[in-house]
């Protein structure tokens, strides 16, 4: 089985395989967080359009998102999984629209599996995307949201990846990875003693510091934290979901 890392959405050189999309400044560390406090489902839209439309249709659910970082107009929440960790949902649901990591995930909906990965969950994911991976007799590939278009690679979700790669190459040791999985592993091992640090230190995590958000920062950058391995599927509507695997 072969492990490959897409350090933009572009670069995907098999679309049939097992996916982990990491965006962790913040899509994949609030969808970690708030189904492992207590939400049920996760609704990720692919604009914030969408998530309106949904919320006029689902009026019980939670309407939560960003715009540049920040919560758009008439939305509950915003995008902060630090937020979201003190959140009592008492069951409620959520629609979730952010500027790339959930419209990545529904690019993605086609394919054989789809998980969803952070910092947070790195261990957990791993595996259960090689079991996924062996049960479809697929390959597997990590993909990073990237900067917003997806056009410039994004410091923090190179790490991540290279987080779940350096895990899944320890839990099976007969995997074969691409020289771009290599790469982020690599880059994963140098920033491991800080990874806070190593946030910070990028451009998103910079912009998000500016803006006040860096206890947001902080939160994304534990390692190992969760158990909650997300997982793309369809409710008995047809609406794309994300639940605990």
């Amino acid at each position: 089985m072969r492990i490959d890392v897409a350090l933009l959405p572009g670069l995907i050189r098999d679309a049939d395989s097992v996916f982990a999309v990491v965006d962790i400044l913040r899509a994949s560390s609030t969808i970690v967080t708030l189904l492992g406090h207590g939400v049920p489902t996760v609704i990720p839209a692919a604009s914030v359009e969408e998530a309106r439309g949904l919320r006029e249709r689902l009026p019980d659910h939670l309407l939560c998102g960003e715009v540049d970082g920040l919560p758009p107009p008439g939305f509950d929440y915003g995008n902060s999984p630090a937020e979201f960790a003190a959140l009592d949902p008492r069951g409620r649901a959520a629609i979730l629209a952010t500027s790339n990591g959930t419209r990545i995930l529904n690019d993605l909906k086609r394919a054989p599996a789809v998980l969803v990965g952070a910092l947070l969950n790195r261990e957990a994911v791993a595996a259960a995307m090689l079991a996924l991976a062996r049960e479809h007799n697929r390959d597997a590939t990590v993909v990073c949201a990237a900067a917003p278009g997806g056009r410039a690679i994004a410091l923090e979700d190179a790490l991540g990846a290279g987080a779940i790669v350096e895990a899944a190459l320890r839990l099976d040791v007969s995997l074969q990875p691409t020289d771009a999985a290599r790469f982020a592993r690599d880059a994963f091992l140098a920033s491991r003693d800080d990874l806070p640090a190593a946030l910070a230190s990028s451009h998103h995590g910079a912009e998000l510091i500016q803006a006040g958000l860096a206890a947001d920062v902080e939160y994304c950058a534990r390692l190992d934290k969760s158990s909650v391995v997300p997982r793309l599927s369809r409710d008995e509507s047809g609406l794309l979901t994300l639940r605990p695997l």
